[in-house]
């Protein structure tokens, strides 16, 4: 897919060249309707629609993941681990997901940043490094975070994520950071528990399909193509990474709470909602007159003078006595 795009973008050295399964001869809408029936609408889009769906249902629709398209940033910073994609924006209020791993070479910490001020939200920045230190993070975290005035930053706690959290909060001393609780030692942050991953991969999968998030990182769309169902969940299919798209996850978990609310005046789940109920509405035709094929009408000999000059008056105005 990635090679594709960039010969239709001619940013490589590649040409494109389609062949479409109509171009076959001997293939029809009969042979299509055939192929569909052994098979499966997924499989048949897979191995004969030129799309380029992974092994695996996706969380993202097929056709949405098509649409996406990425562009260069604006600077690489830091080795190339900092992508900026747009500059921080005086008064625009920004969120930052971040998600953490052990720092040995597999797995990546990685950080998103969100501009939550312009609709659709936008994908700002975006760091990637699977080397850095938990210990050192928080730093980097806190560098950013700052320098996009101070965004509100949402970090996953699981395992390593709480030395970030704890250095982040309690070190560098960052009070723009989420917490679940005041009180409870463990609050800072998301844990990100089964029933958190599916409400943030249910949300996610709304926000992205119904296009109210514009997602500019060529990693971060390479993982939302292969991020998959495996048994009653989601993750990266076998040899690729999730961790751009956890950012995700988790930013689709923060932006249904009521949390979300709270900082940013927006009510997430009622703008779907009425977007739905518009789009429904416009799919409703008009109603108009109901024509059963009878008719009714009247007749008044205006020579009876106890007719004369009904046609003017309502039977609100006058009623015969003999009625």
């Amino acid at each position: 897919q990635k090679i594709w795009e960039g010969a239709v973008q001619g940013v490589n050295a590649y040409k494109p060249f389609r062949v479409d399964w109509w171009d076959v001869p001997g293939r029809d809408d009969k042979w299509k309707a055939q192929t569909i029936a052994n098979t499966s609408q997924l499989q048949f889009d897979q191995e004969f629609g030129n799309t380029f769906f992974g092994t695996g249902n996706t969380l993202i629709e097929g056709q949405v993941l098509l649409d996406l398209r990425a562009r260069e940033p604006l600077r690489r910073l830091e080795g190339g681990d900092v992508l900026v994609y747009e500059d921080p924006i005086t008064d625009h209020q920004y969120i930052m997901t971040v998600d953490v791993c052990q720092g040995r070479g597999q797995d990546y910490s990685t950080f998103t940043v969100f501009d939550v001020s312009v609709q659709p939200f936008k994908q700002v920045c975006v760091y990637r490094n699977n080397r850095i230190s938990p210990i050192l993070y928080p730093n980097v975290i806190y560098k950013w975070a700052t320098s996009y005035n101070e965004a509100y930053v949402v970090v996953e706690n699981n395992d390593q994520g709480m030395v970030v959290c704890v250095g982040l909060y309690q070190d560098l001393e960052y009070e723009n950071i989420h917490l679940e609780s005041a009180i409870k030692a463990d609050s800072i942050g998301i844990r990100m528990d089964k029933k958190v991953k599916r409400i943030g991969c249910s949300a996610i999968k709304d926000i992205i399909e119904n296009h109210k998030l514009d997602i500019h990182d060529e990693n971060t769309i390479m993982e939302i193509s292969t991020f998959v169902s495996k048994g009653l969940s989601f993750e990266a299919s076998d040899g690729n990474h999730d961790d751009l798209m956890m950012n995700l996850v988790m930013f689709g978990y923060f932006v249904s709470s009521q949390s979300f609310g709270n900082i940013a005046d927006i009510d997430f789940r009622t703008m779907l909602f009425d977007q739905r109920m518009k789009e429904i509405e416009d799919d409703i035709p008009p109603f108009g007159i109901i024509d059963d094929g009878t008719s009714y009408s009247t007749e008044v000999d205006l020579t009876d003078p106890y007719n004369a000059g009904w046609h003017d008056i309502s039977v609100d105005q006058f009623v015969p006595e003999e009625w």
